[in-house]
């Protein structure tokens, strides 16, 4: 047990000797924060107690110097990183009452905090032991004006529901990927499907892994014949070779164009583009969508083109 009494003696007389306050219990590092404190002229009773670690003593010593109001958080309860949100918290203004629990974690309070300044309330989500990450998604989703509430009940994960935010985002038909069976990596293998136009049924089943998906969309984005391959009992390295080979042989080959290929092409004639850029089977529907638009709005082709003139 500290005596207080010695304590409150060596503040009273701003004592920055190191010996006097190790020898009253304090290690090294807290002696540093409580010297520090004097030398700065903060209060330094306020944290200049056994309870509290260095770095407990260190955020409040820096929110005093900063003459913030460190007394809602100047407990125990609160580790280093707890204080260092609230007093972000502080600096904003907002209410503390919304986020001073020392049950919430620095991650939930960060969340809090960024969904008050758009004026929308997490607290609720937070008292019922939501973690900071599907707060995060929460709040980008209201930032997006997309409500996830549904799915937040419905207990999807953080990773889930970023998958779900970005399809319902871009506008792609998410029903296709909310089995609570998929992650979130297979939830993104889908969407990006869906993203670019592609049919995703060759693999829109659980028994694949999210690695095996990536072979399969890829495949069927560069408009191969995936059945070879579509197994959920290949490996995706396996998977990978196959795709390489038969897109080889599929570039030698010198495929027709397909119909919504034909109509990119026949689109950037109407436009007068110089459709010669892409008019390539190897080129998906989607990505000769991108360089005709690309070229009908004068925008620089980096990263479009990939097979040449």
């Amino acid at each position: 047990m500290q005596n207080v009494e010695e304590i409150n003696k060596n503040i009273e007389n701003k004592t920055v000797d190191k010996q006097a306050w190790q020898s009253l219990g304090f290690d090294e590092l807290q002696t540093i924060e409580i010297i520090r404190g004097i030398e700065n002229g903060v209060d330094v009773s306020v944290y200049c107690k056994e309870e509290f670690n260095a770095a407990q003593m260190k955020a409040l010593r820096l929110g005093l110097e900063e003459k913030l109001d460190v007394s809602r958080f100047a407990d125990a309860q609160y580790d280093y990183m707890q204080m260092e949100e609230l007093k972000q918290a502080v600096r904003s203004g907002m209410n503390m009452d919304d986020i001073c629990n020392p049950k919430f974690s620095h991650s939930v309070m960060r969340e809090i905090r960024l969904a008050s300044e758009l004026n929308y309330d997490l607290t609720r989500y937070a008292k019922l032991g939501y973690s900071g990450e599907v707060l995060r998604q929460i709040r980008l989703a209201k930032k997006e004006d997309i409500d996830l509430t549904f799915f937040v009940e419905d207990n999807y994960d953080e990773y889930q529901l970023n998958e779900i935010r970005l399809g319902i985002h871009s506008c792609v038909d998410i029903t296709k990927y909310l089995l609570h069976e998929y992650n979130g990596k297979q939830m993104e293998q889908i969407r990006l499907g869906l993203e670019e136009g592609i049919d995703v049924s060759p693999y829109n089943m659980v028994g694949f892994s999210s690695g095996q998906m990536k072979q399969i969309r890829l495949g069927l984005e560069e408009g191969i014949d995936v059945s070879e391959y579509a197994d959920p009992f290949i490996d995706a390295v396996s998977m990978k070779e196959a795709r390489h080979r038969i897109s080889d042989k599929w570039n030698d080959e010198k495929p027709a164009l397909n119909e919504l290929q034909s109509q990119e092409i026949l689109m950037g004639l109407t436009s007068g583009v110089d459709v010669s850029l892409y008019a390539d089977p190897r080129y998906t529907f989607k990505e000769m969508e991108k360089i005709r638009l690309a070229l009908e709005r004068g925008s620089n082709l980096d990263g479009l083109l990939k097979y040449g003139c």
